[in-house]
């Protein structure tokens, strides 16, 4: 909102900013069209975004329930066995995840007519520093034994013959010998 400040006297409400700019109707906007190649990319970078919170979430506090349900809304197979399996570990060892990952992504390629599915292509940049591993007991940092910074290899997969047509990431796999 712009605003306008004068010198002395009240102002004159002609030259006054409105208060609030009505919405455009729905007749009169419509957001702008995305190429296919465009949407894809937005579907799964927000699919991306999404099975990373989740398993940020399970890892947070693996025994708290079965993570599987939740994980599998973002994460397809083979990633998703590997991300439930991974949060049982945690739940077994009595470990959990302190922070919230941070990680870079970039989409790489894009495959519409891939004959798994539509699918997309990000390198990610994981930023290791960013979460602990803590003991559930004592609270005491497990030691990590990776790198600061490694390079994350990720596929997000549409599936169409699925409720929704969801977009799923079907392959995580960290390239921790790859510093980024």
């Amino acid at each position: 909102m712009l605003l306008v400040a004068g010198c002395g006297g009240e102002p004159d409400p002609s030259t006054q900013p409105p208060t609030s700019t009505p919405a455009p109707s729905p007749q009169t906007w419509s957001p702008p069209s995305l190429s296919p190649e465009e949407g894809a990319a937005d579907a799964a970078l927000m699919a991306f975004q999404d099975a990373v919170r989740v398993t940020d979430q399970a890892n947070r506090d693996p025994a708290a329930q079965d993570w599987e349900p939740a994980i599998r809304r973002h994460l397809g197979d083979p990633a998703a066995v590997l991300a439930v399996q991974s949060v049982r570990d945690y739940a077994a060892l009595g470990l959990r995840q302190e922070g919230d990952s941070v990680v870079t992504a970039e989409v790489t390629g894009i495959d519409l007519a891939a004959a798994e599915g539509p699918t997309v292509r990000i390198t990610g940049c994981f930023d290791s520093q960013s979460t602990r591993v803590v003991d559930v007991d004592t609270g005491v940092p497990v030691a990590p034994d990776t790198p600061p910074r490694f390079v994350w290899n990720v596929a997000v997969t549409q599936f169409p013959t699925e409720v929704g047509e969801p977009w799923l990431v079907t392959v995580l796999e960290p390239l921790t010998s790859q510093p980024c």
